[in-house]
């Protein structure tokens, strides 16, 4: 037999003998004894958990439109009072200043650097009288990457010259004031001012005192550019005297001791114009490293000629031109009709004012024959031309 069926049996036998179990009270008393029971006492069926009321979450959705509804306005009206205030501010701002206060976040400038705009007259390689008006003209010579000098005509609002400058400052008081300022390299030139030297004047002479540190001396070059770059520089004198700090006469390696002053072309410095392309780009006019002509004949037609590969002609090679001189007056008659509408703009001001600037330089004017346009740009040639009084202008604005 298996040990499952013994087991089974014997359970069997087990429940067979258990002792039958009777309940021995009465209906009464069972019925008494559950009316007595607590438990039986609540009323019927299960009991349920209290719901979470619905009104309050609606009221509190209402209670939010309405403060959103009565704020909201209030909020638009101070913003709208903040935006035309802003508004007002920058309208009542001088545009200049707006204008500077945006170009000095593009540029990590200086504290010394104090002009913020350095910008060129709209297509325009010489600057006249007319462009005077309401302005002070600074000369100064810049020097480029090549060992040229270019000379560059700023012209300063009069409302910004610094007011110890007077009404009427010269060239050598322009120079201290405003030299040290430049951004020489944003301009597309090399790092070259201020010299190193104390500069003053005398009369009719400037008077520079070098720093013992200084370097002008150390080629036949360096030397030339600080030639060039005075006489550029300081119009309106006669004279600049190279001195040592105690004020005698200085040595350079190059030539010896200098003892004579040297004298200033100003303007008149009997000089052909020619095009000279900087290391950005930017197209200006200068003359051939200086050489200078006996006549204004003789520079005109020289003109017409590349005199190297650094400088290059103003004038097409399909252009010609004949020159005749009275007293004061050049006259320049084109062989053919020329039409300045069929040139590309910046060829025709470069020619137009290359050839005014070189007459200048022998302190003549011009009058342009056998142009179709009579009026051009600022240009009327019914008329002689204006006398330009320097080369490739800016507009500075001290800011």
């Amino acid at each position: 037999m298996s040990k499952d069926k013994w087991n089974e049996d014997h359970i069997e036998k087990r429940l067979r003998d258990m002792p039958v179990v009777k309940d021995q009270r009465s209906k009464d008393e069972i019925m008494q004894r559950l009316k007595e029971d607590s438990r039986l006492s609540e009323p019927n069926g299960p009991k349920k958990r209290p719901s979470k009321s619905k009104w309050p979450p609606i009221l509190a959705a209402i209670a939010a439109i309405v403060l959103l509804t009565i704020l909201m306005p209030t909020f638009i009206q101070q913003n709208n009072e903040v935006s035309m205030e802003q508004a007002t501010t920058e309208e009542s701002a001088d545009p200049i200043e707006v204008e500077s206060s945006e170009e000095m976040q593009s540029n990590d400038a200086s504290d010394a650097s104090v002009f913020t705009r350095q910008a060129s007259t709209p297509l325009s390689y010489a600057a006249y009288p007319s462009d005077l008006m309401g302005h002070t003209v600074f000369h100064i010579g810049l020097a480029t990457n090549q060992a040229t000098i270019v000379p560059v005509t700023f012209l300063i609002p009069n409302e910004r010259l610094a007011e110890r400058l007077g009404t009427s400052p010269d060239a050598v008081a322009l120079y201290n004031e405003y030299a040290k300022t430049l951004d020489e390299e944003a301009l597309g030139f090399i790092e070259y001012h201020p010299y190193k030297a104390m500069i003053s004047s005398n009369g009719k002479q400037v008077q520079m005192k070098f720093t013992a540190d200084h370097t002008y001396d150390t080629s036949s070059a360096t030397l030339e550019m600080l030639n060039r770059s005075v006489q550029d520089t300081f119009l309106g004198y006669d004279e600049i005297k190279f001195l040592q700090e105690d004020a005698s006469p200085i040595t350079f390696d190059q030539v010896g001791q200098v003892e004579e002053p040297i004298a200033l072309s100003g303007m008149v410095s009997h000089q052909a114009y020619y095009r000279f392309l900087k290391s950005d780009g930017e197209v200006v006019l200068s003359t051939n490293f200086g050489k200078t002509t006996e006549t204004v004949e003789q520079a005109l037609n020289d003109m017409k000629v590349s005199p190297n590969d650094v400088y290059s002609t103003v004038v097409p090679k399909e252009i010609d031109f004949t020159v005749k001189v009275n007293e004061e007056l050049v006259n320049v008659k084109f062989t053919e009709e020329l039409d300045l509408d069929q040139m590309q703009p910046e060829e025709a001001m470069q020619l137009i004012d290359g050839i005014s600037l070189t007459a200048a330089s022998f302190d003549k004017y011009v009058k342009f024959d056998q142009v179709k346009q009579k009026h051009w740009n600022e240009f009327d040639f019914t008329q002689p031309v204006e006398k330009p009084i320097g080369a490739n202008p800016h507009y500075l604005i001290n800011e």
